[in-house]
């Protein structure tokens, strides 16, 4: 009996020890993930030099906040499901405009991506607490809420008129469905207990009525001034996050 008990207490250590040696709190493979996020977002739109040249460049700042789960198939692949909230800057056209007038208003988003995440340490056969990836996405933008911010910007001298709430002339789409797609890169750190802290950065373009407009080359207002002008496909957002996930 003793020699049966000694024999199985061998066999129990010998595999607790192999499974210590299996087991490591910095692989993330085949476990599932949730996360919250959020931080400030700088914006780039039709128009956007209209807000530098009315020295209100910060005013693109906003903030973005987002929810996240994902899911590692091995140590190097993952995938992971965002929904975003987002406050987001545009402007209509100044240049073309008889009174150069700033013409700014707000609007609200959500988002969602799917995204391919790629763990750099897996790449390098790495298990540590740092983590470094890169990843891209697709996903789809809604846009609402859109209101001219108080102020600043310029006012006409008589009543709005609807079809004019933003612009003298030029019409602003007010709920918007958009395509998107994006790039970005995650610095991440683990703890033991499967909590971790990351800070997510990344280019996120948007088709280009996400901003409400959708201008041609013609109606060109920022050339050769840099970003944010009439004709370019895509409407851009840079958000950069603090977030905090749970591994599990």
């Amino acid at each position: 009996m003793r020699k049966l008990l000694t024999i199985s207490a061998a066999l129990l250590f010998g595999a607790s020890v192999l499974c210590a040696q299996e087991y490591s709190p910095y692989n993330p493979a085949g476990r599932w993930y949730v996360s919250v996020q959020g931080g400030p977002m700088y914006q780039s739109n039709e128009n956007a030099f209209s807000y530098r040249y009315n020295h209100l460049g910060t005013k693109l700042i906003t903030y973005n906040a987002g929810l996240s789960v994902g899911y590692n198939f091995d140590e190097i692949y993952g995938v992971r499901a965002t929904v975003e909230y987002g406050l987001n800057r545009s402007a209509c056209n100044t240049v073309q405009t008889a009174s150069h007038g700033f013409y700014p208003y707000d609007f609200k988003s959500i988002s969602a991506f799917a995204d391919l995440v790629i763990d750099i340490n897996g790449l390098n056969a790495i298990e540590r607490a740092f983590s470094p990836k890169i990843y891209g996405g697709i996903g789809y933008g809604r846009s609402f809420g859109f209101s001219k911010p108080e102020g600043y910007g310029t006012e006409r001298n008589h009543t709005w008129q609807a079809e004019e709430k933003f612009h003298p002339w030029q019409h602003i789409k007010e709920t918007n469905n958009a395509f998107a797609f994006r790039f970005g890169a995650i610095l991440e750190y683990d703890f033991t207990s499967g909590l971790g802290l990351f800070l997510d950065c990344s280019l996120e373009a948007y088709t280009d009525w996400f901003n409400g407009m959708e201008p041609p080359v013609s109606d060109d207002p920022g050339a050769g001034r840099g970003t944010g002008i009439a004709g370019f496909p895509f409407d851009l957002r840079t958000p950069v996050q603090l977030g905090v996930l749970f591994r599990f």
